[in-house]
């Protein structure tokens, strides 16, 4: 993993609140992808809505409540500098919202440009989602597109797609996004294996994607620390 300073999570948050994103490079290490790749094919073959809360989304490997199913998901979302750009945009006391993970099946995936939820509001962004690259993200394999600058105004989606850059992300990558930007998932023409982990956080207040305090077990709340509690919104 590499060490980040002060100065680039200044930086990387201006570039979120100025064009919508930004690209965190070594997040996870080589080792954590190794461990991930394999946990995540196992949380996708057991996945269960009614312990976890969402509905399987058709044409992906998808799983939610990833907090619930690994010691390593309990602390992951408190990582820098991801953790750091969602405190300086969206407040000290914000929350996870959700931590899930999709991976467009081939041929699969494809969504219309949309916002996670409305246009910006007039005080400013209430969201941002977290897009935690292992297998590496590219056009071939269905990386997100977007329009930078799109969450800056409320225009609908144009009915031709200008203007979108692909989210290409290396392996242990994060692609931090402002959630009112214009984006979608691609679909996956090659098949590669493209599996994402999503860390979806919220200001304070809002409702929460998953409610940890509904879907996580006493096991796992009990062993949380109290940082990671509050930030899932199990404590006040």
């Amino acid at each position: 993993m590499s060490v980040y300073t002060p100065e680039q999570v200044r930086q990387w948050a201006a570039q979120v609140d100025e064009r919508g994103y930004a690209t965190i490079p070594g997040v996870l290490s080589e080792e954590e992808l190794v461990f991930l790749r394999g946990t995540l094919d196992h949380v996708y073959a057991i996945y269960d809505p009614e312990k976890d809360g969402l509905q399987k989304v058709a044409g992906y490997h998808f799983s939610a409540n990833l907090v619930n199913k690994s010691p390593f998901f309990e602390t992951m979302f408190l990582r820098n500098p991801v953790y750091d750009i969602a405190k300086a945009i969206l407040g000290e006391d914000c929350i996870l919202s959700s931590l899930n993970s999709f991976e467009p099946l081939k041929g699969q995936g494809n969504q219309n440009l949309h916002r996670d939820g409305p246009p910006r509001p007039s005080e400013g962004t209430v969201a941002l989602n977290s897009m935690w690259s292992v297998d590496g993200m590219d056009r071939d394999n269905g990386a997100t597109r977007l329009i930078p600058g799109s969450h800056l105004h409320a225009d609908p989606p144009p009915a031709e797609e200008r203007g979108i850059i692909y989210a290409d992300a290396a392996p242990g990558s994060v692609v931090v996004t402002n959630a009112h930007i214009l984006h979608a998932a691609s679909a996956n023409p090659s098949g590669r294996r493209r599996r994402v982990m999503h860390g979806y956080f919220t200001r304070r207040g809002r409702e929460q994607q998953t409610k940890q305090r509904q879907f996580l077990s006493a096991e796992v709340q009990a062993r949380l620390s109290p940082l990671a509690r509050r930030v899932l919104a199990i404590d006040p």
